[in-house]
């Protein structure tokens, strides 16, 4: 009996302590807030001009706009923009997100939603947008590029993401000749880098 308490005892420690494992391994909602961009991961010259929780607003009109969708916990919204005039190179305004679920089948289905708005927004602009390449940036990952014709043109990148539970994205625009992808791929990857670190 005695040794039979003993393997029951070694059993459920294993189980525990794969739990514990898992839990680890699991991006915890509460830590939205630090998951996306700061103003030290950007040039010194730009500055926070809104910062919280995610709202309605935020998605509206997009396949994303239930903020309640795949069971999602929580999630962060980041804008930041810097003194600019048509000779500025590189991004002027930087928007940078993370919304959280409770597994990983839920960021996946926010990223196909991702991808779901970028295809609504080509189908819309056949001439103005397109999809770019991203690699090697979370598990998964899917991008856009856009332009916004004026004198001076804007334009617009976005990259989304997902990194285990949590999908994320920067959205970064600046003047047409003077922002490049690599300028935001390089954002994404710093705000990855605080994803991959999470509940590690």
């Amino acid at each position: 009996m005695l040794i039979k308490l003993g393997r029951l005892t070694i059993i459920s420690a294993c189980v525990l302590a794969l739990a514990a494992c898992d839990n680890a391994d699991t991006i915890s909602a509460d830590s939205a807030k630090t998951l996306v961009l700061s103003k030290r991961d950007l040039p010194a010259d730009f500055a926070s001009f809104a910062e919280g929780p995610t709202a309605t607003l935020d998605t509206q009109g997009t396949p994303r706009a239930d903020l309640q969708r795949f069971d999602r916990k929580s999630g962060w919204v980041a804008r930041f923009n810097r003194p600019s005039s048509a000779r500025t190179n590189g991004p002027v305004i930087v928007v940078s997100t993370v919304d959280v679920f409770g597994g990983e089948d839920g960021a996946k289905a926010d990223l196909g939603a991702f991808r779901q708005q970028f295809g609504e927004e080509i189908a819309r602009r056949p001439a103005g947008a397109r999809l770019v390449r991203v690699s090697a940036l979370g598990d998964d990952v899917a991008a856009i590029t856009s332009l916004q014709e004026g004198s001076p043109a804007v334009r617009f990148f976005t990259i989304a993401w997902r990194e285990r539970n949590a999908s994320a994205s920067v959205t970064a625009s600046g003047f047409a000749d003077r922002i490049q992808l690599a300028d935001v791929v390089r954002l994404a990857r710093r705000q990855q880098q605080k994803l991959a670190a999470a509940g590690s």
